[in-house]
């Protein structure tokens, strides 16, 4: 079913779903302290909030069967009661630092599913085509750092090891391989060049970003495309016909990829010279296990949106391999999709999006095979390509850009195959309802990067040892954004570094710690720093000891957890000072050696 018509609902709709595709994978910001995940979370809750104030205006959520409406709004109403019932409500809001897969990015993701949609249930297939520039944007920017000319300077090598506009080379891996399925909209008289400029672009970029797991991907599309193609009941002849400049242009990437020298470290990487954790996937492995034991002790709504992060030092079981034989590696992410979405909103959570996702895959396989031949979408294409896009989340952490491409794909792709045959109406009670989504979206995309300016002028102020005015920043940041935990934690810590420094800033220390407590709740550092802090201030026993066991019991499998503990309880009984460590940046209490008592 296909209505055409235009309205001012219809033009928002196109333009906001344009954005999204386009500006979320391209944009990033190198002044800011989140500089890539960030500024796509804020571009994300803007067209996600316009584009859900389309929909309901122009009234396309009646072309929505009733099972389904029920289920998206069964998954987002389990989103919000996860976060309520969580670990850190307040840090649910707009998730982990870096990951941000809170409450406003899976609002913001089922936006984009209705604005795809709605894209699909009125024909507009031609606003798919600004994926095409979001694809373009990430090409652009891995070529020039595979050519060795990046203008900024970031953490890595990216000449060695490109990031792209998405920030981590396997995430990147992971939006190319997404980005593949847009050959769907591709019309069938262009699709030669369509597809060996999109896959040949595709490949590229997974081969600069050296990313195993992403080849492996790219490897499997390939394999599912005539698969695809099969259960469909399409014929094969025309990507037959397509073959030869598919091939010459995925052999020219190839080529181009291994004179900048992608190819080499990606051969290098899939032989298995990498290092000893990541050869034997040994932390991956302990991320899995760890996680199950946090499904197992929160099982019905998790820990709450990106909560996994604090749940998973304290359920985690002892003698974890890979990285946590050597340190505490924080678990933003399983690297696992069906893990961190169990563990963060339960596996009631899992069941309804499995449910979202498996029925509009379900319906649009069978919508396909019904109607042979007809025009719109070549959809055993997008089918092949979120597959494989699928099969990626199962080992690497989800990316916004990514993430966003598929949810729009998906509405598209459900809308195709179930959209009910009647007439959308535009009017003033959707306009009503979805005004509020469209005015959140655009105060959290302008208060998210006002904040972050704040937080890196406070990452700036403490690696330059001014602690007093790093907490300032960082307190300043949080004003803005009250649900960044990031940002309060740092304020504390910083606070901590300058008592270190100045005895007197150590009630300033103690009230941030205990406000931050009752905020967002504790981490086991938190709880460490507060002992510390404590200690300094010559509190006594019975006030500092449940404040250490509450640490060990946030972390108690920890590799110095044990340790630092029993520095702590040395130090309550023989006193103990502050000291900043300018290596490692923190700040932890050393105790003053035990003065023997003299002879008679």
């Amino acid at each position: 079913m296909s209505v055409r018509r235009t309205a001012p609902a219809d033009w928002l709709l196109a333009g906001a779903m344009a954005t999204a595709l386009a500006g979320v994978p391209a944009v990033f910001w190198p002044a800011l302290y989140d500089d890539f995940t960030l500024p796509k979370q804020a571009l994300l809750a803007a067209s996600g909030g316009l584009t859900a104030a389309a929909v309901l205006w122009g009234g396309w959520r009646r072309t929505m069967p009733g099972w389904l409406q029920g289920v998206l709004g069964g998954w987002l109403a389990v989103v919000v009661a996860a976060a309520a019932a969580g670990l850190d409500w307040r840090g649910s809001v707009f998730g982990y630092y870096q990951y941000r897969q809170g409450i406003v990015t899976q609002f913001a993701c089922a936006g984009l599913f209705a604005g795809g949609w709605a894209l699909a249930a009125s024909g507009r297939w031609r606003v798919f085509g600004a994926g095409f520039a979001g694809l373009a944007a990430a090409f652009a920017y891995t070529a020039v750092q595979a050519a060795g000319k990046d203008p900024f300077d970031w953490w890595i090598d990216t000449s060695d090891r490109a990031i792209g506009t998405i920030g981590n080379a396997n995430e990147l891996a992971a939006f190319a391989v997404i980005s593949m399925g847009l050959v769907a909209f591709v019309p069938a008289r262009r699709f030669a060049a369509g597809a060996a400029a999109t896959w040949a672009a595709a490949l590229f970029i997974v081969l600069e970003a050296e990313s195993r797991s992403g080849l492996a991907a790219v490897l499997v599309f390939f394999v599912l495309v005539p698969v695809a193609r099969w259960i469909a009941g399409e014929p094969g002849r025309p990507l037959l016909r397509a073959a030869p400049v598919i091939g010459l242009a995925l052999g020219a990437v190839t080529v181009a990829s291994l004179a900048a020298g992608g190819l080499e470290g990606t051969a290098a990487r899939v032989s298995g010279q990498a290092t000893r954790a990541e050869t034997g996937g040994s932390t991956r492995l302990a991320l899995w296990e760890g996680t199950l034991h946090v499904i197992a002790a929160r099982p019905v709504l998790g820990t709450g949106p990106d909560g996994l992060h604090l749940g998973f030092p304290r359920w985690r079981p002892a003698h974890l391999g890979g990285a946590y034989e050597e340190y505490d590696l924080v678990a933003q992410s399983s690297h696992n999709s069906v893990l961190d979405t169990a563990a963060n909103t339960g596996l009631v959570g899992l069941a309804l999006l499995v449910a979202l996702v498996g029925g509009c895959a379900a319906a649009s396989i069978r919508a396909v095979r019904r109607a042979r031949g007809r025009p719109g979408p070549d959809w055993p294409y997008a089918w092949a390509a979120m597959a494989a896009y699928g099969a990626l989340t199962l080992l690497n952490p989800i990316s916004l850009a990514a993430h966003a491409l598929f949810f729009a794909m998906l509405g598209a792709m459900g809308a195709a195959a179930m959209a009910r045959p009647v007439q959308p109406r535009p009017g003033s009670w959707g306009l009503l309802a979805g005004m509020p989504a469209a005015a959140a979206g655009v105060v959290i995309a302008i208060a998210l990067p006002t904040a972050d300016l704040r937080a890196q002028a406070g990452w700036d102020a403490f690696a330059g040892g001014e602690f007093s005015r790093a907490a300032e920043r960082y307190q300043a940041a949080a004003r803005i954004n009250p649900f960044e935990r990031d940002y309060a934690r740092r304020e504390t810590v910083a606070l901590v570094a300058a008592a270190s420094v100045d005895p007197g800033r150590l009630p300033d220390a103690e009230r941030a710690l205990r406000q931050f407590d009752r905020r967002f709740g504790f981490e086991a550092g938190d709880a460490f720093n507060l002992a510390a802090v404590l200690v300094a201030m010559g509190r006594p026993a019975e006030e500092v000891l449940p404040v250490v066991q509450r640490a060990v019991a946030l972390n108690p499998h920890g590799v110095a957890t044990a340790w630092y503990a029993g520095q702590l309880i040395q130090a309550v009984h023989d006193g103990g000072v502050l000291v900043f460590d300018d290596t490692d940046r923190w700040t932890y209490i050393v105790p003053l050696p035990s003065i023997a008592p003299e002879g008679p």
